[in-house]
């Protein structure tokens, strides 16, 4: 895994848990902002301009960023982009 995509998953995993505690401290604002950053941060790790993009698109995209930011680790994975894993 490039450098770069550890950082991206490590932000994606740190905000999914702030989340997760703001939902349980019942401050859904705060919920709702740090989704934005979710998906601002699948965006910006996969290099697209939200307004080019389908809303199934980002909905496929954030998906498969979710699930790559909580896969298991490792310095052998190869990493495929949304077009090619078939997501998009």
């Amino acid at each position: 895994m490039t450098s770069d995509t550890g950082s991206y998953a490590w932000i994606i995993r740190t905000l999914v848990t702030c989340r997760d505690e703001a939902d349980r401290l019942k401050l859904g604002d705060l919920s709702r902002l740090i989704n934005m950053a979710v998906l601002q941060t699948a965006l910006d790790w996969e290099g697209e301009e939200p307004s080019r993009v389908s809303d199934s698109s980002l909905e496929a995209l954030l998906r498969l960023k979710m699930k790559l930011a909580f896969s298991e680790r490792s310095d052998n994975v190869f990493v495929l982009n949304s077009k090619t894993a078939g997501e998009a």
